[in-house]
């Protein structure tokens, strides 16, 4: 989990985070020039309807109304003109003078001489029609009913023949536009969802690839560490995890080539060793026999046995640990195989105590397991022994299940280990007694690993504990 939260996140910073960044960037200009592009549309469009409904009246007539004219027949016949246009187009439209006061209105609560205020706004655009007689087109403002709008100005000439501008005419519409920006934006908004979404979960899944291969590889790592160099090192991938996968098992096939002709040798030495030994060992009983009793030299002939004794057990181990054979898994209750090394380890002056443990069985090679928990039991019982401990309770051996672990753990009351005896404990050769072969609890690491498990050494406040860990499947 630890490389996937890593490598997750920093795939979302990699792959999500620009990739939202521009598609925001992206909505944010996409959003700006198509307003701009809108209103500038609007606006000319605007300017369009006023130049148009500019040719329906007479500039000149308009500019002697007065106050009170809305009866006169050419007004009336102007503002028809206009509403003739605003019905069409959609639009308001109204004519002014310079002075921003009405003289025709498509809206009937407009009176001639109703001052527009909205108009004193653009001031800078109406110089444009008054002075340069051009069109002109206002910025986007909200009216009384919140709604948006825009105007559009042009010129109104005295009359065909009379090209002095004397009023401005107005074409005021909603910008509806923006109704369609916001469902752009809505759009935006949901695609920009969407594509987050969509990354986000391409980062997840191919987190989950590269972690795949990852895991596998810490496996691998892991169980190569603790001396299993039959399984291969499985990474499906072409790209550079799978080039690390290959590097790892040739790895793993030098290291088994290894330590097979390491096997080989001690195997070799082990047995050229053992027949001169053989040999010395029938000679010194026939020298023990040939000394008569008294003599002071059948003492030395004795030690000498028992040194040939130990020279015997040292080529055993060196035997055992160079053949180990692959485990044959049976299922093995565990009860019996407590018992069985308990009575096996105990001696006359301390007992080793079984804790029940009761139907669990353990999936294993009976032999190699027996021969892992015998060793351990009986370092337990040398440790105990030996910071003066008797009878029962100085040494306890169990099982239980840990997750999908069997634990099974060897206990001892003693002198604890001192951590830096600890992390070489179980190297081959390594041993703290005066007199060892250092073989024994790397044997019980490598019986260990052959069954797909682990060792773990706890030592503290005068207790030790050795837990052989296996795999354990439950029913």
């Amino acid at each position: 989990m630890r490389f996937r939260a890593t490598i997750l996140v920093k795939l979302l910073v990699a792959l999500v985070v620009p990739t939202v960044a521009l598609f925001t960037l992206f909505a944010f200009v996409a959003l700006e020039v198509s307003r701009s592009d809108l209103d500038h549309e609007l606006g000319h469009r605007l300017e369009a309807i006023a130049a148009s409904a500019v040719t329906q009246i007479r500039g000149k007539y308009l500019t002697e109304l007065v106050p009170g004219s809305e009866e006169d027949r050419g007004y009336q016949n102007a503002v028809k003109k206009l509403e003739a246009v605003a019905d069409a187009t959609g639009a308001h439209l109204f004519v002014f003078d310079d002075q921003y006061n009405s003289r025709a209105d498509t809206s009937p609560d407009a009176q001639i001489g109703t001052h527009y205020f909205r108009a004193e706004l653009d001031r800078s655009e109406l110089i444009r029609v008054f002075a340069l007689g051009r069109t002109a087109s206002s910025v986007t403002f909200v009216g009384n009913d919140h709604k948006i709008y825009k105007t559009g100005y042009a010129p109104v000439r005295a009359s065909e023949t009379e090209p002095q501008i004397v009023l401005a005419l107005g074409a005021q519409a909603p910008a509806s536009y923006f109704d369609r920006l916001a469902d752009l934006r809505d759009r935006l908004f949901a695609w920009g969802a969407g594509l987050m979404a969509v990354s986000v979960m391409a980062a997840f899944v191919a987190t989950l690839l590269i972690t795949r291969n990852v895991r596998r590889l810490v496996t691998a790592a892991e169980r190569i560490g603790a001396g299993n160099l039959r399984e291969p090192v499985l990474v499906a991938s072409d790209d550079e995890l799978g080039v690390l996968g290959e590097t790892m098992d040739r790895m793993r096939q030098q290291l088994a080539e290894r330590d097979a002709r390491t096997q080989q040798m001690l195997a070799g030495i082990a047995h050229e060793v053992r027949n001169p030994l053989a040999g010395m060992t029938l000679f010194v009983g026939i020298l023990r026999d040939e000394l008569p009793e008294g003599d002071e030299r059948r003492s030395h002939v004795e030690r000498i046995r028992r040194e040939l004794g130990y020279l015997e057990l040292v080529v055993n181990d060196f035997l055992e640990y160079a053949r180990r054979p692959k485990p044959e898994l049976r299922e093995l209750p565990c009860d019996a195989l407590l018992e069985e090394v308990a009575q096996l380890a105990s001696t006359d002056d301390l007992a080793v105590d079984v804790e029940p443990c009761g139907e669990l069985t353990a999936r294993a090679d009976r032999s190699q397991l027996r021969r892992a928990l015998l060793n351990l039991a009986k370092n337990a019982v040398q440790a105990s022994a030996a910071a003066g401990h008797r009878g029962h309770g100085a040494v306890r051996i169990s099982a239980e299940v840990r997750g999908d672990e069997l634990s099974l753990a060897v206990w001892n009351r003693g002198k604890e280990i001192p951590p830096e005896a600890s992390e070489r404990l179980f190297e081959p050769f390594f041993t703290t007694r005066e007199r060892g072969t250092g073989l024994g609890l790397a044997f019980v690491r490598e019986i260990a690993a052959d069954h797909g498990g682990r060792i773990e050494l706890t030592s503290a406040d005068g207790e030790t504990t050795f837990t052989l860990l296996l795999p354990f499947a439950r029913a």
